[in-house]
């Protein structure tokens, strides 16, 4: 692959610019350099530089501040070395003086079963209770002897109640059909006296005519 064609294909203005398209302040205008091992050295191989041994230097200095002059005794006569500063309360003041000291963290984890626990015992006692009062309803109660005389009380009132209802609808129903019954025998003997009144009517148009015509009959024969 060609990196310089395909970057020149996308706008690039070649070697020694930057990426950008007018501005080569803006980005890397010289390639990225790589480390390139030239020699052999590597695992197994003797380490000829030895300037950054720190602990190797840190052990050279407490091995020189040994003192062996006297017989069957040893003293250290390093006491503000390298290695000294690991022990206790004696690299605290230059390591550890731009620290703050804060509060601890504590763990919520307990906390948490105990509301837990609390929350569901809470509410296996509410269930219960609600069950609890569910089947006190469910259960029927017994009437005492009060309370049935007046449960009794009150049923028979009521029928009286019923049978009054029905003997005022009976009673509204009879008067109704008396009524009717009159009504209609008023209107029959109003057509008979009707009826009556103008046969008589007749007659006498009848008897009058007949009167005019003899009262003809007599004066023709004179």
């Amino acid at each position: 692959m060609d990196a310089h064609a395909l970057l020149s294909s996308q706008g690039w203005r070649g070697t020694g610019h930057s990426l950008h398209k007018t501005d080569d302040s803006i980005g890397l205008a010289k390639p990225l350099l790589l480390n390139r091992k030239d020699n052999t050295r590597g695992l197994g191989q003797k380490q000829h530089f030895t300037s950054d041994q720190w602990w190797m230097n840190a052990f050279d200095e407490q091995l020189k501040g040994i003192d062996t002059s006297k017989e069957g005794k040893v003293v250290q006569t390093v006491t503000t070395g390298k290695l000294n500063a690991l022990e206790k309360n004696l690299g605290k003041y230059s390591v550890y003086t731009t620290f703050v000291r804060g509060g601890f963290l504590e763990g919520t984890i307990d906390k948490l079963t105990i509301n837990d626990s609390s929350t569901e015992s809470s509410e296996t006692e509410s269930s219960d209770q609600q069950e609890g009062d569910k089947s006190d309803k469910d259960k029927p109660r017994k009437e005492t002897k009060e309370e049935k005389k007046v449960r009794k009380e009150a049923k028979r009132k009521r029928k009286e109640a019923r049978a009054a209802r029905r003997a005022e609808k009976a009673a509204r129903r009879e008067l109704k059909s008396k009524s009717k019954k009159s009504f209609k025998s008023s209107k029959s003997s109003k057509p008979s006296a009707e009826s009556s009144d103008a046969d008589e009517e007749k007659k006498r148009r009848r008897a009058k005519k007949d009167e005019k015509r003899r009262q003809r009959a007599k004066e023709s024969g004179k």
